[in-house]
């Protein structure tokens, strides 16, 4: 059974190594977590096919990718015991605080259903918390869905606080009449009303005929309360320094709020090695296939770790032993596409832009270990007159020497050169912060 798993998760990560990444403004997205170690056997590594697709973006940016091939026989047997749940193991997989959620019957099922033509969406179930949403959803037909693509999802409720949400999966080759996801919504802040009704719409697009589906839908048992320590401790790592000004603990994820100092030399790019751990020395580390941040407003950010909520340690700190930073100078890509020219490379030079016109640019850096940097390292593009360029598809693709980064443009009439913001970056920054929590 975990075999078969195994290689149906291991067939999603070859295809989902970067989904797009359509970006309103870099600072609002940090992407963390993705897969240290990418090969367990040692063995030549295959050329892997690029795939482009797309993601869903609506006010602050949120990504579901999948980012591990392992999955716990305990999860799995967890999974497994509540019906019709079995087979979103490829999206709840390696989150120790989604396994939590379902050992402590915090999943709840749905199955409301609604049916159009020859297709039929069912909510089969919800994760409900105060910062966010997962809903769990099937489309069926006896028809092949083979090509269906989601093109965009919008859900109401009284009193839902602005957020965004995130969506996207790939379809099981051998069930082409059953496409499975999950939906994260991330509420901008703590979502406490008492009505738990929702309106879910969802609308698809198969041999370009647009079905939208609006399937209302209440979750019967009230959330549980998030858990809010205030810490407001400003720390310091290789002279750049942070507050941590506050931890909430709650089912579906826990929240680090950080403001980063403005008068910093370099900017912070990602928190790589951030987590939670307890008396006993257990981690609890980054979202790995959800919502991993957002933010940038104002320098503020707030990064999610997976949840220990249900574990109740009677003591816990924060940890962060390393960040990717650059000079602030350097911080951002200045492209001119027409003419393939980087025009303000970080000193290293450690990733290149090969190759450019003003459809597509593609970036590569050389391997230097077994370990291939994780991130997609672009963010926002503007040009020279200060108007956002789209990116409506992005990809991300590794060979035996090198890791390959390409970037397609919505529009081909913008002004040169472009300003591409950089969130992530191979420049690191350690340190050892040790903050309690409780």
């Amino acid at each position: 059974m975990y075999e078969t798993e195994e290689a149906r998760l291991k067939q999603l990560k070859e295809h989902l190594d970067q989904q797009s990444l359509p970006l309103s403004e870099a600072d609002q997205a940090i992407r963390q977590g993705m897969e240290r170690v990418r090969r367990e056997k040692k063995q030549a590594r295959k050329r892997r096919k690029r795939i482009f697709g797309s993601v869903a973006v609506v006010a602050l940016l949120l990504l579901t990718f999948i980012t591990s091939i392992r999955v716990s026989p305990v999860f799995a047997q967890a999974v497994a015991s509540i019906p019709g749940l079995e087979k979103f193991v490829e999206l709840i997989a390696m989150d120790k605080g989604l396994d939590a959620v379902i050992q402590n019957d915090y999943y709840q099922e749905i199955g409301v259903t609604q049916t159009i033509d020859d297709k039929t969406l069912t909510v089969d179930g919800v994760i409900l918390d105060e910062t966010g949403i997962n809903i769990f959803y099937t489309i069926e037909s006896k028809r092949s869905l083979k090509g269906l693509q989601v093109d965009y999802i919008h859900l109401k409720a009284e009193g839902i606080p602005e957020g965004s949400f995130s969506y996207g999966n790939i379809m099981d080759e051998e069930e082409i009449h059953t496409y499975k996801d999950r939906i994260d919504y991330q509420f901008g802040e703590l979502y406490t009303s008492q009505n738990q009704s929702f309106d879910l719409s969802v609308a698809i697009k198969l041999k370009d005929q647009e079905t939208v589906f609006s399937v209302p839908f209440t979750v019967l048992e009230q959330v549980k309360a998030s858990e809010v320590y205030t810490i407001d401790k400003k720390v310091d790592i290789q002279g750049q320094q942070f507050t941590i000004e506050k931890v909430t603990v709650s089912p579906l994820r826990v929240g680090v709020k950080i403001t980063i100092d403005p008068t910093n030399t370099m900017k912070i790019l990602q928190f790589e090695d951030m987590r939670l751990e307890d008396e006993k020395g257990e981690l609890w580390g980054s979202i790995r296939n959800g919502t991993t941040a957002f933010g940038g407003e104002d320098g503020k950010y707030t990064f999610f770790l997976q949840s220990n909520y249900f574990s109740q340690p009677k003591k816990l700190y924060l940890r962060i032993n390393k960040v990717q930073a650059l000079n602030v100078e350097e911080a951002f890509a200045e492209v001119n596409t027409e003419t393939g020219e980087w025009l303000n490379q970080p000193n290293d030079q450690k990733i290149q832009l090969l190759q450019s016109n003003k459809h597509h640019a593609e970036f590569i850096m050389k391997n230097t270990d077994e370990e291939e940097f994780p991130f997609y390292f672009l963010g926002s593009a503007i040009d020279a007159k200060g108007e956002e360029v789209e990116t409506p598809t992005t990809g991300k693709y590794g060979d035996e020497e090198a890791t390959h980064w390409d970037l397609n443009f919505g529009r081909t009439d913008y002004a040169n050169p472009l300003r591409l913001e950089l969130f992530a970056y191979p420049n690191y920054l350690e340190g050892n912060i040790k903050i309690k929590i409780k």
